[in-house]
């Protein structure tokens, strides 16, 4: 169930930042999400030909 809107129209306080942060989150998330898969990789690759 949503938050009911404020009397006044204006939006939440949180929506803004949220909005704006959004974008960088999910770049965050997929550097991380590459790094550890090179990781995973480079460990198999390792394991692999020694």
């Amino acid at each position: 169930m949503p938050d009911p809107e404020p009397a006044d129209g204006s939006p939440p306080p949180e929506s803004a930042p949220t909005a704006r942060n959004e974008p960088l989150t999910l770049l965050v998330l997929l550097v991380a999400s590459a790094v550890l898969l090179a990781l995973c990789f480079g460990c198999a690759a390792l394991w692999l030909y020694n």
